[in-house]
């Protein structure tokens, strides 16, 4: 049964048909085309944070901003780092005034961090850190939504916390193929299907050459 969150949290993937999300090789882009993309942008505009682990950050190197949207407004951007690893060249840490939050855990290497304003560290009281903390210290810095855009080993820890409230999927019309291929999603644990998560699908839309489904975790 999912937990109410002191946060709304929004769980977004895209990923193909048969449900990966890079190939074997680690290519990932793109593999929805520019109107889900857009959709994505409309997304993080109506949260307060965005959040990748940070293997999406060294795979991707994404900028995790709001471009194309008429006075939008990008999100806080967040990482979960928890050996401290990210690259100082990231292009995250290219100051646009939006803050950055890098989230460690309490074995983090010791390092200097980029001298820009809008940085700020968390270091969790565990090595790895624990959702319902994250979720909590982002609420007492006034945070009260937060988008969660990957990887597959972060949208697993967020499923299996119980917190996610909405589950945004974007699918596709590919085939991958191959046990190498990354899927969407990391191990969740289920060794029956009495026990797979089950969904409340609330819409499926066609947005350009791929579908959108949005729905509720039950």
């Amino acid at each position: 049964m999912n937990k109410k969150s002191v946060i709304t949290v929004t769980l977004k993937a895209a990923l193909t048909l048969d449900g990966k999300i890079a190939t074997a090789s680690g290519h990932s882009k793109w593999i929805t085309g520019e109107a889900a993309r857009k959709k994505v942008h409309e997304l993080r505009n109506q949260n307060d944070a965005v959040l990748v682990g940070i293997n999406t950050v060294i795979a991707d190197d994404p900028q995790l901003t709001v471009r194309g949207i008429i006075n939008g407004k990008s999100p806080v951007r967040i990482v979960l780092d928890s050996m401290a690893r990210i690259p100082e060249k990231s292009k995250i840490f290219k100051s646009d005034g939006t803050p950055v939050i890098i989230v460690t855990g309490n074995k983090a290497l010791s390092r200097k961090w980029p001298n820009l304003p809008d940085i700020k560290i968390l270091t969790s009281p565990t090595e790895t850190p624990e959702i319902d903390w994250l979720l909590f210290e982002l609420h007492k810095i006034g945070l009260k939504s937060l988008l969660v855009e990957g990887g597959s080993f972060i949208y697993a820890s967020f499923l299996k916390s119980s917190f996610v409230d909405r589950l945004v999927l974007f699918i596709s019309p590919k085939i991958i193929g191959g046990q190498d291929a990354l899927s969407w999603c990391g191990e969740l644990g289920v060794d029956h299907l009495d026990k797979a998560m089950q969904i409340e699908i609330s819409s499926i839309d066609a947005v350009g050459e791929d579908w959108v489904i949005d729905s509720k975790i039950k």
